[in-house]
């Protein structure tokens, strides 16, 4: 029997991520999915809740971003970063510590998730400033949610998750795909996409973390965003962030995706370099 869309969205509300007030962290994330937002309204945003205005403080004062003064204020902070680090920083640390921590029992550690989405959104948001076929944006926010219908799939479908779980112990080189389809009842994607619906996130971002995991699979109006995000998916494995559901191979070659954004292979380096730093900097407890 397949599990329904309503059977998703009940898991998903038993998670926190379907309902509550404005202020709830998935009102939030998805406020901050709306690339029409100016700097006044984005700090609006990350204003209702404190701990990501602490947050932002924190990384806009860091050694990393190389400020010389104390930033004391949102608006500050937006002056030196920009306006996309600003949502960026927030973003991150709202999955890292609203949503993804929801689930602490579950199989799959919730903190491997959250690293693995932000290191992904941090390459995929590079890849697309350098590419300039996708607003930077749609692809950070695009990345970040990828996996997002993971723990609502844990919920929907436990005991299915255990079997993959298992299936993949057993051959850690099996394709994570195709054992998804014939043990578990509903795909993470579907999952994912059930939620973003509820959330009413632009339709580009729906069908990017929908069909990640094969850019090929996409409407054409949303190839070049889902390839951004499947690029900052292979850059973050390779990174070393990564959970049991992701595979340990690069699922498609690199060089024919790079080659249909107009990106030189040597791109890649540069996004590289000081990845890891980023993902802790915005994601470390406190």
């Amino acid at each position: 029997m397949s599990i329904t869309d309503e059977e998703i969205v009940r898991a998903a509300s038993s998670l926190g991520v379907i309902a509550g007030g404005a202020n709830t962290a998935h009102r939030i994330l998805a406020a901050l999915c709306d690339a029409s937002l100016d700097a006044r309204q984005i700090a609006e945003v990350i204003q209702r809740e404190p701990a990501l205005s602490v947050r932002v403080l924190k990384v806009a004062n860091s050694a990393f971003y190389g400020s010389s003064r104390n930033v004391g204020t949102l608006d500050r902070a937006l002056m030196l970063l920009g306006l996309d680090s600003v949502r960026g920083i927030a973003a991150a640390a709202c999955l890292d510590r609203s949503v993804a921590r929801r689930s602490q029992q579950a199989p799959i550690d919730p903190r491997a998730l959250a690293l693995h989405s932000v290191a992904s959104a941090f390459a995929a948001e590079a890849l697309a400033r350098r590419s300039g076929r996708a607003a930077a944006t749609e692809a950070f926010m695009s990345a970040l949610l990828h996996d997002f219908g993971v723990p609502v799939q844990e919920r929907v479908d436990s005991a299915g998750v255990t079997k993959l779980l298992e299936a993949l112990a057993r051959d850690p080189e099996a394709q994570v795909g195709e054992l998804e389809a014939q043990l578990v009842q509903v795909g993470h994607g579907r999952c994912a996409e059930v939620v973003f619906e509820n959330w009413r996130l632009p339709q580009s971002i729906v069908l990017a973390t929908r069909y990640h995991d094969d850019p090929s699979r996409a409407p054409e109006p949303a190839r070049d965003l889902t390839t951004l995000v499947h690029l900052g998916v292979q850059l973050a494995l390779e990174a070393g962030f990564t959970h049991p559901l992701e595979p340990r191979l690069l699922r498609l070659p690199r060089e024919p995706l790079l080659k249909a954004l107009n990106l030189e292979p040597d791109a890649v380096t540069s996004i590289m370099e000081g990845l890891s730093e980023r993902v802790l900097l915005v994601t470390e407890s406190g």
